[in-house]
């Protein structure tokens, strides 16, 4: 969640495992990094029994740290409330939060932590310009910019993007141009040299019997920020068509060390196509790669035998990409942890 240029992982692409967390995991959290330490904190999980057993979603506020030697360790502090499926990005010492769900109602609120002297301290920012969750969002730059999402539980698909200055946070948010494409779900996005990368997403199509169906995007699109005239503008340009959709992929796509981002996860068109939760086969396990420079798509060979996911956020730490629990099938939550190197 840090700028491409400053956060490039190697080329060969190494898996590790870090220590997973406790319980079953969660979907929909925020991770981030604040003085060389590791948070992750809400999310969303079904406790007990799975959604088509009659099971009921629960949020949480809960923090964790990871502590060297000793793995996960739960907080005394808590989020002002239980929320998932917003984003965070990484700022100076801050890990910063944006927006997300709770069960009734979405969040406008930004919220900065800051880790010192054993405590976890938090910041208020500017509230965001309307409640906001299932977006992308990443720091290009001191420009934090969030894409996409909705307002409400059952509010349509959004194609605004909206951004804040956290070298002057007091100036609050302000709309940028929105995406040329359709609106959209559930996102991906990346940085690199400077430019913001939005990729998939999802939102209701109709057939040609007036039917409704999941629609999975493939489209991808590049802006580029541009200060003139004393304030933030830009201009989109639209890319290549992606190999495959990938809603609610990991965000935001690691950079690699030969200027690609990794994109690994997400639901595609077929994917999206097995409604019974039950007997779902998974997420697809496809790791592909984007090069920004040529505008191109490349299968990646590298193997590993790890379930992909989807809802899930991804932090860069120590030299590594971190990927923190997510959903590897439908209600179903993965505890574990891992970094690409």
């Amino acid at each position: 969640m840090m700028n491409g240029t400053q956060t490039q992982a190697q080329d060969k692409l190494t898996w590790t495992t870090l220590p997973a967390l406790p319980g079953e995991g969660w979907a929909g959290m925020f991770a981030g990094v604040s003085n060389g330490t590791l948070f992750c904190m809400g999310g969303a999980n079904f406790p007990g029994k799975r959604p088509w057993e009659g099971g009921k979603k629960k949020w949480y506020d809960n923090i964790y740290r990871l502590e060297k030697g000793k793995g996960w360790v739960l907080l005394k502090e808590k989020l002002p409330l239980p929320l998932a499926y917003g984003i965070a990005v990484n700022y100076g010492n801050q890990m910063i939060i944006v927006g997300g769900s709770s069960p009734d109602s979405y969040s406008r609120q930004v919220i900065g932590f800051s880790w010192e002297h054993q405590q976890l301290s938090q910041t208020r920012y500017p509230d965001l310009p309307v409640p906001l969750a299932n977006m992308a969002g990443a720091l290009t730059g001191s420009l934090l910019i969030v894409a996409g999402g909705n307002s409400s539980i059952t509010g349509p698909p959004l194609s605004e993007m909206y951004a804040l200055d956290l070298v002057n946070p007091a100036n609050g948010w302000f709309e940028l141009p929105s995406c040329p494409g359709p609106q959209r779900l559930l996102p991906v996005c990346g940085v690199y040299n400077g430019k913001f990368y939005l990729f998939s997403g999802e939102n209701t199509g109709k057939n040609a019997k007036h039917g409704s169906f999941r629609h999975i995007l493939q489209d991808a699109y590049c802006f580029t920020p541009v200060w003139s005239d004393n304030k933030w503008s830009g201009t989109w340009q639209q890319l290549g068509p992606m190999p495959r959709g990938a809603s609610a992929g990991a965000s935001p796509l690691p950079v690699l060390q030969d200027g690609s981002l990794l994109l690994w996860g997400g639901v595609d068109a077929v994917t999206a196509l097995y409604e019974t939760p039950a007997t779902h086969p998974g997420i697809t396990r496809s790791v592909l790669r984007y090069y920004p420079e040529k505008d191109s798509w490349k299968y990646d060979s590298t193997m590993i035998n790890i379930s992909a996911r989807v809802t899930l956020p991804v932090t860069y730490w120590e030299n590594k990409w971190i990927y923190i629990s997510g959903e590897i099938k439908p209600g179903t939550r993965t505890n574990t942890v891992y970094a690409v190197q």
